[in-house]
């Protein structure tokens, strides 16, 4: 995931796939709706359209941050971890 700050307001039709949306301002809570200082996180390719990278070259967020994705733990390093107690 990517966390991103709004430069510019712009309205999102696929706004329902943001994620975390923190808004600047309260009081301007519209969904669809995304206003200077709101932060959010997304994935690669949707941060990766609002930096630019779209038809227009149009640039209305900026990547504050990227969040490393949680790795699954294998079985195995699970079974080297878990110590069981031994009958006497």
């Amino acid at each position: 995931m990517i966390k991103v700050i709004v430069t510019e307001e712009f309205i999102l039709g696929s706004f329902n796939k943001l994620q975390n949306v923190e808004r600047a301002n309260i009081n301007k809570n519209e969904d669809g709706y995304l206003y200077v200082n709101d932060k959010f996180e997304c994935d690669e390719k949707m941060a990766d359209y609002l930096t630019g990278n779209n038809p227009i070259n149009r640039t209305v967020a900026k990547v504050i941050e990227v969040i490393p994705e949680k790795k699954d733990i294998d079985k195995e390093d699970t079974e080297k971890k878990v110590h069981t107690r031994r009958k006497r």
